[in-house]
C-alpha cells in the first residue's frame, strides 16, 4: 500500500527518485517500476503496481463481459472498451539501477519541468503531482475531509 507523501526533487537529467520503500513494494509484483497513465481528473499521474493494475484490468474486463458478453468483448473491441482504452494508455516506467525514473514524454507533458514533484499515496495507488499543484490540491482535500469528519462526529449532550 502507498502511504504518506513525498517530495522529491528532480535532477537536471530529469530523474527522481521514487521512496525507497514503495520501490520494494513495486518490485515485490516482479517489475522494477510501476503502470502509470495521466489521471483522468486531476494535472497528475496516477500509478500503480503490476498487480494492482492488473486487478483494475480485470475489472473492467468483467464490466465489457457483463455487458456485451464473452465472444462479443473478445472479438468486438470498440470504443467503448474502456480495459482496451487503459492498457493502450498505460505506460511501463522502470526504475534505474539506483531507484529513478524517467517519465516517458506522454507522462511528462503532465507535470512539465518541474523542479520538485510529490508521490501521493492513495492506498492502492499513488500520483505524482508538481510540488504547486499538490499544495492547491492538498488543501481542498484536506479541508473537505476536516469537514466530513466534523459533520460525522456524534452530537454529545
Amino acid at each position: 500500500m502507498f502511504l504518506s507523501t513525498y517530495l522529491m526533487k528532480v535532477d537536471r537529467k530529469g530523474r527522481v527518485s521514487v521512496p525507497a520503500s514503495w520501490r520494494a513494494h513495486l518490485s515485490a509484483d516482479g517489475f522494477d517500476g510501476f503502470v502509470a497513465m495521466p489521471s483522468l481528473e486531476h494535472p497528475a499521474i496516477d500509478a500503480r503496481g503490476l498487480r494492482a493494475f492488473g486487478g483494475l484490468m480485470e475489472k473492467l474486463q468483467a464490466d465489457l463481459v457483463a455487458r456485451d458478453g464473452t465472444v462479443a468483448a473478445e472479438l468486438f473491441s470498440g470504443a467503448d472498451n474502456d480495459a482496451g482504452h487503459l492498457a493502450a494508455a498505460a505506460l511501463d516506467v522502470p526504475f534505474d539501477g539506483e531507484g529513478r525514473l524517467s517519465l516517458p514524454a506522454r507522462l511528462k507533458v503532465v507535470i512539465g519541468e518541474a523542479e520538485q514533484v510529490a508521490f501521493v499515496g492513495r492506498f492502492s495507488f499513488f500520483q505524482i503531482w508538481t510540488a504547486e499543484a499538490w499544495a492547491t490540491q492538498e488543501a481542498a482535500e484536506s479541508q473537505g475531509f476536516r469537514a466530513r469528519m466534523l459533520a460525522r462526529r456524534p452530537v454529545r449532550p
